[in-house]
């Protein structure tokens, strides 16, 4: 049961991050940019997506190699239910903000995303939750469009 369980997870990080990797530059539009003082060639977009779905990809490779060699039972196999609820949960908040990104752009999804999760993880101060939001919304879009020169999805809104 411990190898099977272990066994599935791995080998669906392996597809996520092999799939990944392939759309990745379909995902993934905007400008080349340059990070000065590291390189005089320009980065691709594409460049830290692809390299985090390799990563991933080569994690899950060496899970599924060493899984004959653990001896401990896994702690998923003592996971609640509802622990495991709590993480369907986030999961999909995290694909609904990446389809609200599209539809409705990103800072109004970011912000709406970074006060619910931040609701949703127990801290209740709205004083400082939505002006956190906002910063952190507004600080990312103008790194990315102006630092980075990458675009990001504008969808209705900004």
């Amino acid at each position: 049961m411990r190898w099977l369980l272990e066994g599935t997870l791995a080998a669906t990080v392996l597809v996520a991050g092999v799939s990944l990797f392939i759309l990745a530059p379909d995902l993934v539009r905007g400008w080349a940019f340059s990070i000065p003082g590291t390189t005089d060639v320009a980065l691709e977009p594409v460049f830290f997506p692809r390299l985090a779905s390799l990563l991933l990809s080569l994690s899950a490779i060496l899970v599924l190699a060493t899984i004959p060699l653990r001896t401990h039972p896994l702690p998923a196999l003592a996971t609640s239910a509802g622990e495991y609820l709590r993480v369907g949960a986030g999961l999909a908040g995290i694909l609904v903000y990446l389809l609200a990104v599209v539809t409705l752009g990103f800072v109004v999804s970011t912000v709406a995303f970074v006060t619910l999760a931040t609701v949703a993880g127990g801290y209740r101060n709205f004083l400082v939750i939505v002006p956190v939001a906002l910063i952190v919304a507004v600080t990312l879009r103008v790194v990315f469009r102006f630092g980075l020169h990458v675009g990001l999805p504008e969808g209705i809104f900004i």
